[in-house]
């Protein structure tokens, strides 16, 4: 999903949400300044000018911190995978629910409850 921040932005500066998912998993591996230009930037929604306010330097300072920090999520995520993996394994988990939920629609009885009980579960813990 990219979104636009402001109309000044557009032209040199789409926002990927993700990288708020991948700042939740990897954060704490980044430096100080970048994690928290990326923070105010995916996470508070603040604008390249507010976050330089609020950090005390240039909004180029600020591009720069969140440009190199998207590079060491990208970095992180192409060696780990953590965000891949559970976006496989929720997309997974939906399709088993599906498929049991179809099983259960032509069962009756007790069988359908338990399957249509594997499945809530299962729905639960993706969320997760």
């Amino acid at each position: 999903v990219l979104l636009y921040t402001s109309f000044s932005e557009c032209d040199m500066f789409e926002k990927d949400l993700r990288y708020g998912t991948l700042l939740d998993y990897y954060g704490a591996l980044l430096p100080e300044r970048q994690r928290d230009a990326l923070g105010l930037y995916y996470n508070d929604d603040l604008s390249l000018a507010e976050i330089a306010d609020e950090m005390g330097i240039s909004r180029q300072g600020v591009r720069d911190a969140i440009k190199r920090g998207e590079a060491e999520l990208n970095e992180l995520e192409a060696a780990l995978g953590i965000y891949r993996t559970q976006t496989q394994m929720k997309a997974d988990a939906e399709r088993i629910v599906r498929e049991l939920c179809e099983i259960a629609s032509r069962l009756d009885g007790s069988d359908a409850e338990k399957i249509a009980s594997i499945a809530e579960q299962i729905k639960k813990a993706a969320e997760n």
